[in-house]
């Protein structure tokens, strides 16, 4: 299991709230508490094929909370300065990516599921889906 900060600035751990006892163990998310943001949409990745990847792109207004519901994945983040990998693989440790992020995840175990809450509704304007566009407009930015 991968616990380290990312180098990314935009990026950090969150401790996921929990409770264990004999019968195993139980994770909440609960809105106003504990995310950096108003949660306002939910999704999943899951049957991810062999050797596929999702994201790839950034957000100009979206922040992410991704959780690790079971399986593990791999994490690529990079703000236009820095870049780093962590691995996502305990659901009571979610990885919260901020604005102008570029994010890929890849390297799914099969049966993987990794939920990720959002602060934003869906909007196609504000993804930067080409990375040459993405570090021009994080230059720029600068």
């Amino acid at each position: 299991m991968t616990r380290r900060e990312p180098l990314v600035g935009n990026c950090r751990w969150i401790a996921v709230p929990g409770a264990a006892d004999a019968r195993g163990r139980i994770n909440f998310v609960e809105p106003g508490k504990g995310l950096p943001f108003a949660p306002q949409r939910l999704f999943w990745l899951h049957d991810i094929a062999p050797g596929q990847w999702r994201g790839r792109h950034a957000h100009r207004r979206t922040e992410l909370v991704l959780i690790a519901m079971s399986g593990s994945c791999r994490v690529s983040v990079d703000d236009g300065r820095a870049m780093d990998e962590v691995t996502l693989d305990d659901p009571a440790l979610a990885l919260h990516i901020g604005t102008w992020v570029w994010h890929e995840l890849s390297d799914f175990a099969p049966g993987a599921v990794v939920l990720a809450v959002a602060s934003t509704l869906y909007d196609e304007a504000e993804y930067m889906r080409d990375f040459e566009t993405f570090k021009r407009e994080v230059a720029d930015r600068r």
